[in-house]
């Protein structure tokens, strides 16, 4: 069982509204949802973007947990993972790709990729954080381990090729955590820590490399790995926010999986619980696999996850025959949610198939954002890219 526990785990994988407002979302058939009323946002809308890199034999499949983020307008993919030869639920190879892909920001959804560079060597499952000139990687593993090598991606406008700055190395192995940027603060919480799920809570101020990482207080509760987070301001204070995420069964500990969420104060420095994602149901959401990104000072975009009921059961108690059901099987999150700071709130905005991901990369800036990829289940991705406009 618990063979089976670690196969399914590395096949898997961060103010009151306007009154009454028209939230729509339009997808390739132009047929919009129906709203939502007292939004916190005026509205929403979703599109299927066309074009993909092809340079990489495999990587036109999509890719789950890659780096991405927004470089001198453009948006940046680099390396991720999938199974390209034979499927997972055949007992395929994971393949880890190493490619650096720019695509040029326009207001249309075809995006013309380009091979910009390399990463220092294949890798998946870390965090990426974009700043004010590059985008920052940290941590994540590949076929030989977990990775502690922490580098921002820049680029030479001229010659249009990246090249690589070196960070302070992390001070232990991590994957499968996440990760935001807050200010000159850069915040990495959970993942596996040396191969064991971990409530690590690091800090890198990028004002003060030479300091290196500090340790912050630890999250409470269950460890987290494929929680999501995001980062607030409010005055000089940091809020680091994290919700979601699972710990499968190790030494003697049963397998976890968490809806709650907690927020750490730079101020206070102390965790406290925030309010549980929920659906318009009253339901609680898995955010574990899913990604979350600010789009302002007190609110946050989050797409995707699993399902708690169904993935925590696959933790438990494995079935062979896991991998092996169709996609409307595993009921990933096809919820958009808003976390609203002021309120401590949650609402759900929209429902679409196409965020239902695990794995998938959300970045953006200015009202535009992009899901990118992911899977559509357990070991099967997607090179869909969907553009989101929030109003």
């Amino acid at each position: 069982m618990r063979r089976i526990t670690l196969f399914i785990l590395s096949v898997m994988f961060v103010v009151t509204g306007v009154a009454q407002p028209h939230i729509e979302v339009t997808c390739d058939d132009n047929k919009p949802n129906v709203g939502v009323a007292e939004s916190f946002i005026k509205g929403i809308r979703l599109q299927r973007t066309s074009g993909f890199p092809k340079e990489e034999q495999g990587f036109e499949l999509g890719v789950s947990a890659c780096y991405a983020g927004i470089l001198q307008g453009k948006l940046l993919m680099a390396g991720g993972c999938n199974f390209p030869d034979i499927p997972a639920s055949k007992g395929g190879k994971k393949k880890f790709y190493r490619g650096i892909y720019a695509a040029e920001l326009s207001r249309d959804t075809l995006l013309v990729w380009n091979k910009v560079g390399e990463l220092p060597e294949s890798a998946a499952y870390g965090v990426s954080v974009t700043c004010s000139d590059g985008v920052i990687c940290v941590g994540g593993n590949n076929e030989r381990g977990s990775l502690t090598a922490v580098y921002k991606i820049l680029l030479n406008g001229k010659k249009g090729k990246t090249y690589i700055e070196n960070f302070p190395d992390l001070p232990f192995a991590l994957d499968n955590m996440c990760g935001t940027l807050v200010g000159k603060k850069l915040y990495v919480a959970g993942g596996n820590k040396t191969r064991k799920p971990c409530n690590s809570f690091l800090c890198l101020d990028l004002g003060n490399l030479s300091a290196g990482w500090k340790e912050l207080p630890e999250f409470p509760g269950a460890a987290r790995v494929q929680a999501v987070c995001a980062g607030l301001c409010e005055g000089d204070e940091s809020r680091f926010y994290i919700w979601g995420g699972f710990a499968a069964p190790i030494d003697g500990k049963p397998a976890t999986l968490s809806t709650d969420g907690y927020c750490y104060s730079s101020a206070s420095q102390q965790w406290t619980p925030v309010a549980t994602p929920t659906g318009n149901n009253g339901e609680e959401i898995s955010l574990g696999g899913g990604a979350a990104i600010a789009i302002n000072d007190s609110l946050v975009l989050c797409t995707g996850g699993v399902n708690k009921d169904i993935f925590l059961r696959a933790l438990q108690c494995p079935e062979k025959d896991y991998l092996l059901h169709p996609v409307e099987w595993y009921k990933f999150n096809d919820r958009i949610l808003i976390y609203n700071s002021k309120l401590n709130a949650w609402q759900e905005v929209a429902r679409s198939v196409q965020v239902a991901r695990a794995g998938a990369a959300l970045v953006g800036w200015n009202k535009t954002y992009y899901n990118i990829n992911g899977e559509l289940k357990p070991g099967i991705r997607t090179p869909e890219i969907i553009k989101i406009g929030i109003e």
